[in-house]
Protein backbone atom coordinates (compact mmCIF):
# COMPACT_ATOMS: atom_id res chain seq x y z
CA UNK A 1 0.00 0.00 0.00
CA UNK A 2 1.66 3.17 -1.30
CA UNK A 3 0.86 6.62 0.82
CA UNK A 4 0.82 8.72 -2.36
CA UNK A 5 -1.54 11.50 -2.09
CA UNK A 6 -3.66 10.38 -5.08
CA UNK A 7 -4.62 7.14 -3.17
CA UNK A 8 -5.78 9.16 0.11
CA UNK A 9 -9.64 8.24 1.05
CA UNK A 10 -12.22 10.83 0.65
CA UNK A 11 -13.17 11.09 4.02
CA UNK A 12 -9.92 11.65 5.06
CA UNK A 13 -9.61 14.05 2.75
CA UNK A 14 -13.06 15.79 3.35
CA UNK A 15 -11.92 15.73 6.98
CA UNK A 16 -8.70 17.15 6.51
CA UNK A 17 -10.22 20.06 4.46
CA UNK A 18 -13.09 20.48 7.55
CA UNK A 19 -10.59 20.77 9.60
CA UNK A 20 -9.38 24.43 8.49
CA UNK A 21 -11.75 26.22 9.93
CA UNK A 22 -11.07 24.90 13.37
CA UNK A 23 -7.92 25.48 13.07
CA UNK A 24 -8.00 28.89 12.17
CA UNK A 25 -10.38 29.94 14.83
CA UNK A 26 -8.09 28.21 17.19
CA UNK A 27 -5.15 29.84 16.05
CA UNK A 28 -7.07 33.31 16.50
CA UNK A 29 -8.49 32.75 19.68
CA UNK A 30 -5.16 31.59 21.33
CA UNK A 31 -3.54 34.62 19.69
CA UNK A 32 -6.03 36.94 21.64
CA UNK A 33 -6.31 35.19 24.94
CA UNK A 34 -2.08 35.42 24.99
CA UNK A 35 -2.36 39.10 24.21
CA UNK A 36 -4.96 39.94 27.36
CA UNK A 37 -3.62 37.78 29.40
CA UNK A 38 0.04 40.00 29.00
CA UNK A 39 -2.16 43.39 28.75
CA UNK A 40 -3.44 42.52 31.87
CA UNK A 41 -0.22 41.52 34.12
CA UNK A 42 2.23 43.94 31.93
CA UNK A 43 -0.80 46.97 31.98
CA UNK A 44 -0.14 47.48 28.22
CA UNK A 45 -3.68 47.26 26.87
CA UNK A 46 -4.67 46.61 24.03
CA UNK A 47 -1.13 46.81 22.41
CA UNK A 48 -0.18 43.00 23.02
CA UNK A 49 -3.37 41.79 22.58
CA UNK A 50 -3.59 43.62 19.09
CA UNK A 51 -0.16 41.81 18.38
CA UNK A 52 -0.86 38.93 19.67
CA UNK A 53 -4.27 38.76 18.00
CA UNK A 54 -2.39 39.45 14.76
CA UNK A 55 0.14 36.84 15.41
CA UNK A 56 -3.06 34.63 15.75
CA UNK A 57 -4.46 35.68 12.40
CA UNK A 58 -1.46 34.61 10.49
CA UNK A 59 -0.84 31.07 11.93
CA UNK A 60 -4.23 30.45 11.25
CA UNK A 61 -3.91 31.62 7.69
CA UNK A 62 -0.77 30.19 7.38
CA UNK A 63 -2.59 26.52 8.30
CA UNK A 64 -5.21 27.07 5.67
CA UNK A 65 -2.55 27.69 3.06
CA UNK A 66 -0.59 24.69 4.04
CA UNK A 67 -3.82 22.53 3.41
CA UNK A 68 -4.51 24.17 0.86
CA UNK A 69 -1.66 23.32 -1.28
CA UNK A 70 -1.48 19.80 -0.43
CA UNK A 71 -5.11 19.12 -2.20
CA UNK A 72 -4.46 21.65 -4.86
CA UNK A 73 -3.84 20.43 -8.35
CA UNK A 74 -0.38 20.77 -9.73
CA UNK A 75 0.68 23.35 -12.25
CA UNK A 76 0.51 22.23 -15.67
CA UNK A 77 2.81 23.40 -19.08
CA UNK A 78 0.72 25.12 -21.46
CA UNK A 79 -2.46 24.33 -23.38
Amino acid sequence: MTGGRDQESPWRAALMVASVGIELAVAVAVGYLVGDWLDARLGTAPWLMFLFLGCGVAAGFRGVWRTARRYWPEDREGP
